[in-house]
């Protein structure tokens, strides 16, 4: 395990590999770092491959986009690669029900925004202290709050008669598994996306539900025990064109950001806002660290080749970010 993490990174780029023909010296990028290896976020260098950098729109500040690569790509498997929705690109209204279970997360956010590019015709959506802002979103069709009473019988009364076979457990954590599971055997059965397995070893998924399960490092082809080495494959060819997708409907103001906080200190404040994760403290927002060096210079980028890699590089990036699920 890497002890300097942060895989979510935005800054300039200063240098690039041999082999890197996108990026360029002074190109404003975001961009996802590997997990669990050394040259995260959390210095004033990083490495990161170009497969899973995109170029960020002017309008776009480091820090609100610090928050987007790790969390929007999640959404994006989990909804295309593993649920099978119609990407955007396919025109007219899907005529079929979505649940995203944990609207206010940075991921579910991403998810309900992602559903409405894809125009889903029914959204259904769970949150608790973030509701205003999953509300502002304008994605979801219908907003449950899972502190007043019976969630998945309020789902179900939403649902009106209409047939949910498509879940997307953005939580996935405490009793979600339960909730969705007894959704979806109410409708027959479906397919339901997790992050996370249920930690109940006990635990047995009902019959008619066909679970799979997002690890986002496929992004840049690493299997893991929920998928084939061809799915990861292809999930990084996925992400390599959704990444591309994701600027541009940045620029368009078709794609917002997830809510952010700047906290002081630079990386120094890491531990403080770590702390405050952990005691339960942010809801709908991600927490930003800025860095920027003594000559004033917000970001710098070397790219260099990792084991003949093609797309790795060393960024020196001004913003990390993070999130507790909420």
């Amino acid at each position: 395990m890497a002890t300097n993490a942060g895989d979510d990174i935005s800054g300039i780029v200063e240098a690039v590999g041999s082999e890197v023909f996108e990026y360029k010296q002074g190109d404003r990028v975001a961009a996802f770092h590997r997990m669990e290896t050394p040259h995260g976020g959390y210095a004033e260098y990083a490495i990161v491959p170009a497969s899973t950098t995109f170029h960020l729109p002017a309008k776009i500040s480091f820090e609100a986009a610090a928050g987007l690569p790790l969390a929007f790509m999640t959404a994006a498997i989990g909804l295309y690669q593993m649920l099978r929705v119609p990407p955007p690109t396919e025109p007219g209204e899907k005529d079929f029900a979505l649940l995203v279970y944990g609207g206010a997360t940075a991921v579910g956010a991403y998810a309900l925004q992602l559903a409405k590019l894809s125009n889903v015709g029914s959204i259904i959506t769970v949150a608790g202290r973030g509701i205003e802002f999953v509300e502002s979103l304008g994605a979801a069709t219908h907003v449950i709050d899972y502190r007043k009473g019976d969630v998945a019988q309020a789902i179900l009364k939403a649902l009106d008669g209409k047939k949910l076979h498509h879940v997307f457990d953005a939580v996935s954590s405490g009793n979600t598994h339960q909730i969705v599971s007894e959704i979806l055997v109410a409708n027959g059965g479906g397919k339901l996306n997790m992050l996370d397995p249920p930690t109940d070893k006990e635990w047995k998924w009902p019959a008619g539900i066909d679970v799979s399960r997002t690890y986002v490092a496929s992004a840049y082809s690493e299997k893991h025990a929920d998928i084939t080495q061809e799915q990861a494959n292809a999930d990084s060819d996925f992400a390599f064109l959704y990444y591309h997708y994701l600027a541009r409907l940045l620029d368009e103001g078709r794609f917002k950001p997830h809510p952010h906080e700047v906290l002081s200190g630079g990386l120094g404040g890491i531990v403080e806002g770590v702390r405050r994760l952990h005691d339960g403290k942010v809801s709908a927002t991600k927490l930003v660290v800025r860095f920027v060096d003594s000559s004033f210079h917000t970001m710098v980028v070397v790219l260099t080749a990792l084991q003949n890699c093609r797309y790795s590089w060393s960024l020196v990036f001004i913003v990390s970010s993070w999130e507790r699920i909420k």
